[in-house]
């Protein structure tokens, strides 16, 4: 089966993303049909020359999309249907009629079904309406901790990209989605490779209270390190202990898988700045030297999130498409 998928190391669309659309193409036009096992990950990645992480991102993609279905202990399997419209029809009248002698046979009137039918759509709808967005950033750790923010509200389904990833392949954000978030900086450029201009929703970010509040009460002659998983988030720390702050001796920000000599980077420090949930970004020995460092030193996590304005700015647009979307 794996000779039905290629992909090319040289197009600038990531793998996984090209093995995505082929195993879509060969669902949706019928030639892996359901019901079909896929390869392990590991036959699939030895055919393609890929490695294992690239398949198993591609399949937890197909899964999300509702494509494919993981059956513990027994592998991945095709679970789309070509709708059958004749077929379905059928089905669904069918289906009204056993309701509907149920109700006649409960001693309903047909006025008083078509009153709860009508009162059973609307709960559904309302049950169906959430609405999809995509929130776009351009390092992974605002882009979670605006993530988790935003998995908050209720009725959302949301989908996390980073900017590098709709850079590389547009067709990430998908015509599907009801709205797009991102900060002003990434804005011009989504609203330049988006088919519809008014998704996009524009939100400020702050450092959030509690990271504020930490970072002034850091003393004068404190010697402060800044450990992050992407150089751009150690960047916004970096400018942030610039304006809350005074007198501390800040190294330049450092990446976490870059760090070689542990002992001669926190020699002499009394604090590291890390990103709120490190424990996504840190290996087990990172997260060990970090542990270790804490009992004599400070380590602080540091999180951005929405301010206050954008907060109900996005909540008003989102109450509008849930409005427009129930009817």
């Amino acid at each position: 089966m794996t000779e039905l998928f290629h992909v090319d190391l040289g197009s600038g669309i990531p793998i996984y993303q090209q093995l995505v659309d082929e195993i879509r193409s060969a669902i949706k036009t019928g030639k892996l049909p359901a019901g079909e096992q896929l390869p392990t990950v590991l036959a699939m990645a030895d055919s393609l020359s890929l490695a294992r992480g690239t398949v198993k991102r591609a399949y937890d993609e197909l899964e999300r999309l509702n494509l494919v279905e993981k059956v513990q202990g027994r592998g991945t399997f095709v679970c789309y249907r070509s709708p059958d419209s004749a077929g379905s029809k059928a089905a669904a009248m069918a289906a009204i009629d056993t309701m509907l002698d149920e109700m006649e046979r409960l001693g309903f009137s047909l006025a008083e079904v078509n009153i709860f039918f009508g009162l059973k759509l609307r709960e559904r709808a309302e049950n169906l309406a959430d609405i999809k967005v995509a929130v776009v950033e351009c390092n992974t750790e605002t882009l979670s901790q605006l993530s988790d923010q935003l998995r908050r509200i209720q009725g959302v389904e949301l989908y996390s990209y980073l900017l590098s990833s709709i850079q590389a392949y547009p067709y990430n954000l998908g015509e599907d989605m009801d709205l797009v978030v991102t900060t002003a900086e990434h804005g011009e450029y989504l609203q330049s490779v988006l088919p519809t201009r008014n998704k996009i929703a524009r939100i400020a970010l702050r450092l959030s209270p509690g990271t504020m509040a930490t970072l002034v009460k850091l003393r004068s002659g404190e010697s402060v390190g800044i450990l992050s998983c992407s150089q751009r988030f150690g960047e916004l720390l970096y400018s942030a202990c610039g304006a809350y702050t005074e007198s501390v001796t800040l190294d330049r920000p450092q990446v976490l898988s870059e760090v070689e000599d542990w002992d001669g980077y926190l020699r002499g420090k009394t604090a590291i700045l890390v990103p709120e949930g490190v424990e996504k970004y840190a290996s087990d020995s990172q997260l060990l030297r970090l542990r270790e460092f804490a009992a004599s030193g400070k380590v602080i996590r540091c999180a951005y999130e929405m301010d206050e304005g954008s907060f109900l700015y996005l909540q008003e647009k989102l109450n509008r498409l849930r409005e427009k979307k129930i009817g």
